[in-house]
């Protein structure tokens, strides 16, 4: 079974949790994860994955979290063609850009050629049920993997 790449970036921790809930369900599939914080890896790490998971918070006017944002840009010249990736991430539905964080993610992903394998997990941070929501992404994530695998 290949290893998913979980890479994240949290301000205040709701985006690493997610990741670790992620991370657990796919773990109890037998599917190996390898998760990192976004100041620990390097856009190259990518390549070395068919499994692509990339999530962050939303901040300001729909900004990256502060992490992540030159990760996102040194990715631009990656080719992640025959690779499968998915985005996840938490914000606030207070605000106007409710996690186009996310959004910016996927689309990266899917312009570097990257099949998504399933629609984008935006967690309301205001609703706190992100543990719920991660865990059924998570589990229909698993299902495209082992189809895929």
């Amino acid at each position: 079974m290949e290893k998913v790449l979980i890479i994240y970036g949290s301000k205040q921790g709701s985006t690493a949790a997610m990741a670790g809930y992620i991370a657990d369900v796919l773990e109890s599939r037998n599917i190996p994860v390898v998760s990192k914080n976004v100041f620990e890896a390097k856009p190259e790490e990518l390549k070395e994955y068919k499994f692509i998971l990339l999530g962050s918070s939303t901040w300001s006017d729909g900004d990256l979290q502060s992490d992540f944002i030159d990760f996102e840009r040194e990715m631009d010249d990656l080719d992640l063609k025959g690779r499968f990736g998915a985005a996840f991430g938490s914000g606030s539905s207070r605000f106007r850009f409710f996690c186009e964080a996310v959004r910016i993610l996927e689309a990266k992903l899917r312009s570097l050629g990257c099949r998504i394998m399933l629609p984008s997990l935006m967690v309301n941070d205001l609703e706190r049920r992100s543990e719920e929501e991660s865990r059924e992404w998570a589990a229909v994530l698993a299902d495209e993997i082992e189809q895929i695998n």
